[in-house]
């Protein structure tokens, strides 16, 4: 029996847990090596894997309230709260509250960043980070999951 490649979701969680590890090698097995990051602000590019990882490294460590006092721990960056929503069989919106994500390029975040990945064969092949909820729903073709 061939093993299938895990869907959006599960490559989206698997990527998480390996961050939360902080395991490069783990990391980097979930992007496809001519993965594109595209952050805020828009001139934010990585190219390929090596870029991504590079870019990662330091979500490795704590984004603390105040850098000023606080040591730093291995582990994801202080999120309070995430929230993955699938736009199709392909795509994920990746929401995260990080309280000491501020500002990046200028651009106030609010303590919040969303990514939209594109996966296929159970690799990421694009990511692009939105400020706002409505931007990454929008840019991904998700719709705000209706819950009961």
């Amino acid at each position: 029996m061939s093993k299938r490649a895990a869907n959006a979701i599960e490559t989206v969680v698997g990527w998480m847990d390996a961050m939360r590890q902080g395991d490069p090698q783990a990391i980097a097995g979930w992007f496809h090596p001519q993965v594109t990051w595209r952050g805020v602000p828009d001139d934010a590019i990585c190219r390929n894997r090596d870029d991504v990882l590079e870019m990662l490294r330091d979500s490795l460590v704590p984004c603390p309230e105040d850098p000023q006092t606080y040591e730093l721990d291995a582990g994801l960056r202080g999120a309070v709260a995430v929230e993955l929503i699938a736009a199709g069989d392909e795509t994920v919106v990746l929401g995260a509250k990080v309280p000491g994500l501020s500002e990046v390029g200028g651009q106030n975040l609010r303590g919040q960043l969303y990514n939209v990945f594109r996966v296929r064969g159970g690799q990421i092949v694009e990511v692009t980070d939105y400020a706002l909820r409505g931007q990454a729903l929008e840019a991904a073709g998700a719709e705000v999951p209706r819950w009961h």
